[in-house]
């Protein structure tokens, strides 16, 4: 049994996990208010009620912060999208649904979406841990992709790395305009955001079942398709 004066070890590891989730609320804070790039560990300390050497005890460094951020927020992206896919009948619906769930995340968590998806902290590398996310978030869209081919919804180029990659292109496009151009607008009231859904209208007849694939299955080889 532990003295009166000792704190169990459990109690102690949620204290240091509560602060740590402290200090990343304030580094958002800051990088809301001085720019993605601009983070100041000092003032973060400050917000938090620490000295900035104090705050090394739960972060090494400036890069172990974006690091974190970055794996917390590619990991509410991948829950945003397993709830939409899970609300939603298999293939396209899931696929619109996952990709107007990506823009609405975006536009509502403005500070992590220049994290996660633009290169707004030069020379950021997340690490194997804070990346894992993000394989899953592309396993999940690809999954999606699959399905609506193999129902007959979009043609078999659309289940090619081109393919994906004109969707996530898409995808951000709509939402990066939206942060760019119409900021602090929510989702609905979004001049760029409300059109992820024709956006994803084009994307389908791009990709038709019949005669929608001409223009790009000239552009994909064989090795380009999912298996």
């Amino acid at each position: 049994m532990p003295r009166s004066n000792e704190v169990p070890i459990d109690r102690q590891r949620r204290r240091h996990l509560q602060s740590r989730e402290e200090i990343l609320d304030a580094a958002l804070e800051v990088m809301d208010e001085a720019g993605v790039g601009d983070l100041n560990l000092t003032e973060v300390a400050r917000r938090v009620g620490l000295r900035q050497p104090s705050l090394y005890q739960y972060f090494d460094s400036k890069t172990a912060v974006y690091d974190a951020l970055f794996e917390r927020g590619m990991r509410g992206h991948l829950a945003v999208l397993r709830d939409a896919a899970a609300g939603t009948a298999p293939g396209l619906a899931t696929l619109r649904a996952m990709m107007t769930a990506t823009v609405r995340f975006s536009v509502e968590h403005p500070v992590l979406s220049h994290l996660l998806f633009t290169q707004s902290v030069p020379g950021l590398t997340p690490s194997e841990r804070a990346y894992r996310p993000s394989l899953e978030v592309v396993a999940l869209t690809r999954a999606a992709l699959s399905t609506a081919v193999a129902r007959g919804e979009l043609c078999a180029s659309a289940d090619s790395e081109q393919g994906l990659s004109l969707l996530i292109a898409l995808t951000g496009g709509v939402a990066s305009q939206q942060l760019a151009n119409d900021p602090g607008t929510g989702f609905d009231q979004g001049r760029y955001a409300r059109l992820i859904e024709p956006a994803l209208d084009m994307y389908a007849l791009y990709f038709a079942p019949e005669g929608g694939d001409g223009r790009l299955t000239q552009h994909v080889t064989p090795d380009e398709r999912n298996p």
